[in-house]
């Protein structure tokens, strides 16, 4: 799936994320980068307000747990476990989040947990920046199972 092809399914299967002008600008096994406008989602300070940019960061985790496991098995189901945020500065800019995950032996421990039980668990970091200026840390754990 590209990532204009995940864009629609996102839009078709999680209908807030159209609502949210959230959009894809990278969609692969190892990097996923979504994107939002600050207007649709600002708060009473006009800067993004922190649900928007929770619900970005969690959803960009899932999209690179969806990258990965779609590839073993397209029935999969995928939920978030837990997470925790860091709000770091105000954003009065359109923002992004981008996920990314290299370590092939995670990959492969993943992997193999969720062939041996029907189930596994992925921890991942999430991260809000520009111009190398974090101003959003997550970490989520997904949970994914037949």
């Amino acid at each position: 799936m590209n990532r204009q092809e995940f864009e629609q399914f996102l839009y078709d299967h999680i209908p807030i994320t159209e609502k949210m002008g959230f959009t894809v600008e990278e969609f692969t096994s190892t990097k996923v980068k979504l994107a939002a406008k600050l207007e649709p989602n600002t708060n009473h300070k006009a800067t993004a307000f922190g649900g928007s940019i929770n619900s970005l960061m969690t959803v960009c985790g899932w999209a690179m747990v969806f990258a990965n496991i779609k590839a073993v098995d397209e029935e999969a189901h995928i939920v978030i476990q837990k997470s925790n945020i860091n709000y770091k500065a105000p954003i009065d800019f359109d923002f992004s989040a981008e996920c990314e995950l290299y370590d092939e032996a995670e990959k492969e421990r993943f992997f193999q947990t969720y062939q041996k039980h029907n189930k596994a668990r992925l921890t991942l970091k999430v991260k809000c920046c520009k111009e190398n200026k974090v101003f959003a840390e997550y970490e989520g754990q997904y949970v994914v199972f037949k």
